[in-house]
């Protein structure tokens, strides 16, 4: 559902682009393999020109060729400028989608966000689901997810009158996990938000972490980042 434009875009001096130019911009830079030209089109966020230029050299192997862009206009959240652009690769057995959010810089110029396109995680998943040969596993990360109400209450988080529960599913991996908020804590009463419209999914980006005696897919919520994949730049951030 788009913020209304009296909430965000009266307060910008930068004009979305056209379809024709958001699909221009979100083609160029998911073509452009020189790294000297990536600050011009991404917003690199956790990343570096050469991690992009390597997602995107090894992104036909993974996702296989793009099979059509669809412009989705503006999706304003976060109080942040956001025109989008669904991507769609063919696969190796079904489609696979990916989001181009784009969002101006303090230039106006446009640029495509690159965590939220390549889903970033922080660590990587393998790392959050102790899944690594050699045993390593982290106790907190950033993960881009899509999250649902849901009632899945034992362990550690077996009260349902302290916890509230949220399915966490991601493109990325094929476990669904689940993650928790004590009851009227702020990160509970942020996430009830999400689906006070009757919104059944949400992206959201979330701070988690493992708890003594969970599952291994059980996280405690510790903080929302954003609603959706996009977190706002930093003040640093120019280009």
């Amino acid at each position: 559902m788009r913020i209304q434009e009296s909430r965000v875009r009266v307060v910008s001096i930068f004009p979305s682009p056209s379809e024709e130019d958001a699909l221009r911009l979100v083609k160029q830079a998911l073509a452009n393999r020189e790294p000297a030209k990536v600050a011009e089109l991404f917003h690199l966020g956790s990343a570096d020109p050469a991690a992009v230029i390597d997602f995107f050299s090894a992104a036909e192997t993974r996702d296989g060729p793009i099979e059509r862009y669809n412009w989705l206009s503006s999706i304003d959240v976060n109080d942040l400028l956001v025109e989008g652009v669904l991507v769609v690769f063919k696969g190796k057995e079904k489609p696979k989608e990916r989001l181009a959010f784009l969002t101006p810089d303090r230039q106006g110029n446009w640029k495509v966000d690159f965590d939220a396109f390549a889903r970033t995680v922080s660590p990587a998943w393998d790392y959050l689901l102790g899944k690594r040969a050699d045993g390593e596993r982290a106790d907190h990360g950033l993960v881009r997810v899509i999250a649902a109400e849901d009632h899945y209450f034992n362990g550690p988080f077996r009260d349902d009158a302290e916890w509230a529960c949220y399915a966490l599913v991601s493109h990325d991996i094929d476990e669904m996990l689940r993650g928790y908020c004590r009851v009227g804590s702020p990160e509970q009463l942020e996430m009830a938000k999400l689906f006070s419209n009757e919104e059944r999914m949400r992206r959201v980006t979330l701070e988690i972490r493992k708890v003594e005696d969970a599952e291994a897919r059980q996280f405690e919520i510790t903080r929302i980042l954003a609603i959706d994949w996009v977190l706002p730049q930093s003040d640093g951030e120019n280009s």
